[in-house]
C-alpha cells in the first residue's frame, strides 16, 4: 500500500539527530491530527541543514501502517519569533530516578477492570512503556505497543522462564477506558498472563511517570507527549530507561533477559 500523504505549514523549531528529526510546530492537519509541536522523522537531512528557528516552511508528511516521514521541505521565506513556550502540567514533583533505584509502587486499572499494584511484579523482570490510543503517528505509540508485542514473541521463544512482564501504560484514562483498553489490546495479540494494559488517574500516571521523565499535557484537543519505556529488574530495581523511539526490540530482550537473572 502506498503511504498516504498530507501537504502541511508549520513553524521550524529546531533539528536533531544530525537532521534525521526536525521539530515543527505544525498547523492542524485535516482529516489526520490537530495542530501541535512534535518531532518527525525526516527523510533527507540536507532538508532542514538551512533552517533557522522561527522560518515557516511547507513540508510533504508521508504516513504508513507503521511509519511516517517528512520531506519536501520548503521555506516560505517568512519567520516568526518563536514565544518562550508554556511549560506542560508540572510532573517534576517526582525526583527523577537513576539506575538501580527502587521502583515506586502504583495502583493501576488493568483492561479487565481488575486494579493492581507495580509491586505485584517484583520476582519478575518488568517493561513498561506509556501510550494514549488516539496517538495518530505510528513512529510514536503505535510504535511502542509494537515493539512490545515483538519483544513478547521473541521472549516466549527465546526464554524458558517466565518471570517476566510487560505494561503499557495510557496517560488518557477518561478515553482509554478498561473496556477500550481490552479492544486495543487484541490488536497487538496480547497474552495477558505476561503483557497488560492498564491506566489509572492522572495523579498515580503523573507521579509514576514524573520519576522518569515523563511528561504530557493537553495541546489542541489532543495530547502532546515524550517517551518513557523502563525496564525493572527482578529484585524491583530500575535498570534501564529509553527516552525516546529509537530503540529496537532486541535492545529490550537483551534487558529483560538480563532483568530476570536478578535476587530478589
Amino acid at each position: 500500500m502506498p503511504p498516504v500523504t498530507y501537504d502541511v505549514k508549520g513553524v521550524f523549531q529546531e533539528s536533531r539527530s544530525a537532521g534525521h528529526t526536525a521539530v515543527i510546530a505544525h498547523e492542524t492537519i485535516p482529516g489526520y491530527m490537530a495542530g501541535m509541536t512534535m518531532p518527525f522523522n525526516v527523510k533527507d537531512p540536507a532538508e532542514v541543514s538551512g533552517l533557522q528557528t522561527g522560518d515557516k516552511i511547507t513540508f510533504r508528511l508521508s504516513v504508513t501502517g507503521t511509519d511516517a516521514w517528512i520531506d519536501e521541505i520548503k521555506n516560505t521565506g517568512e519567520r516568526v519569533v518563536i514565544p518562550k513556550p508554556v511549560a506542560p502540567e508540572p510532573m517534576n514533583f517526582v525526583q527523577e530516578l537513576e539506575p538501580g533505584a527502587l521502583l515506586p509502587d502504583c495502583i493501576l486499572t488493568n483492561q479487565s477492570g481488575r486494579a493492581f499494584h507495580l509491586g505485584e511484579f517484583k520476582g519478575r523482570a518488568l517493561s513498561f512503556t506509556f501510550f494514549f490510543s488516539r496517538c495518530p503517528l505510528p513512529t510514536f505509540c503505535p510504535l511502542m505497543n509494537s515493539n512490545l508485542a515483538a519483544v513478547q514473541r521473541a521472549l516466549r521463544l527465546e526464554v524458558t522462564r517466565t518471570n517476566w512482564q510487560l505494561l503499557s501504560i495510557s496517560f488518557d484514562p477518561e478515553f482509554d477506558t478498561p473496556a477500550h483498553l481490552s479492544d486495543y489490546a487484541r490488536i497487538y495479540q496480547n497474552d495477558p498472563r505476561h503483557w497488560n494494559f492498564a491506566t489509572s488517574g492522572l495523579e498515580e500516571i503523573h507521579k509514576l511517570g514524573g520519576a522518569f521523565g515523563l511528561m504530557f499535557w493537553s495541546e489542541n484537543g489532543t495530547i502532546s507527549h515524550n517517551l518513557r519505556t523502563v525496564v525493572v529488574d527482578a529484585s524491583g530495581r530500575v535498570q534501564k530507561v529509553f527516552t525516546d523511539n529509537e530503540w529496537q526490540p532486541t535492545d529490550l530482550v537483551l534487558e529483560m533477559k538480563k532483568a530476570m537473572e536478578a535476587k530478589h
